[in-house]
């Protein structure tokens, strides 16, 4: 009969107990935790909720004061406005939408005097800054349908100014004044004309 040495016995009973609990602990090894989001993900989605947070597009009401230069008259009236963000830059660091374009209908009437006006027309606005607090500058141009005494006046007028607004995540209110005057290719009763505006304007973002 084969003889095993004490040894070798020793030996084959450590195996024995150890290779068990080397199968469990492989069994039951924690599972291997998953590496953060890079941060290109990270970024665009950060990015890409900005360019939701502003919006692009609204619509609200505006309220404004015109001052004839040289008739040395005012006018009042009210209207509304749509706006639209044509660029984005949802991929930049400073992302935000610095060009906007609005599109202006009102009704305006001067004091004291049988003269209104019907105009519309649209204006190119660059905010100059992409916090809650927005100063920009603008552009206007547009066409004016008059009723005065001396007849039905038809203009073009067109100017430029500077406002400012505040602007949380649906919602954007603003002044501005703008400085222009009126055309008349065509001639009428009233011709030429300076005038100096003052608007208050409110936009919902319905985009």
């Amino acid at each position: 009969m084969m003889r095993i040495s004490k040894a070798a016995f020793a030996c084959a009973l450590t195996g024995a107990l150890v290779w068990p609990a080397a199968s469990h602990a492989q069994q039951v090894a924690p599972a291997p935790v998953p590496m953060p989001t890079g941060p290109s993900q990270a970024t665009y989605t950060r990015y890409r909720g900005r360019e939701v947070y502003w919006g692009t597009l609204g619509v609200g009401p505006r309220f404004a004061t015109l001052y004839n230069i040289p008739r040395g008259t005012f006018a009042m009236g009210g209207g509304a406005v749509i706006r639209m963000h044509p660029l984005s830059y949802p991929s930049r660091p400073a992302s935000y939408m610095p060009l906007e374009f609005e599109f202006d209908i009102g009704y305006d009437r001067y004091l004291g005097e049988n003269h209104y006006e019907l105009s519309y027309g649209g204006s190119f606005l660059l905010h100059l800054a992409s916090g809650k607090w927005q100063p920009y500058i603008l552009a206007a141009a547009g066409r004016s349908l008059g009723q005065v005494d001396a007849g039905r006046d038809t203009r073009w007028h067109m100017g430029g100014g500077f406002g400012v607004g505040y602007r949380t995540r649906t919602f954007f209110l603003g002044a501005q004044v703008k400085g222009g005057g009126y055309v008349a290719p065509g001639g009428g009763p009233l011709g030429a004309e300076g005038i100096v505006e003052a608007k208050l304007v409110g936009v919902v973002y319905v985009f």
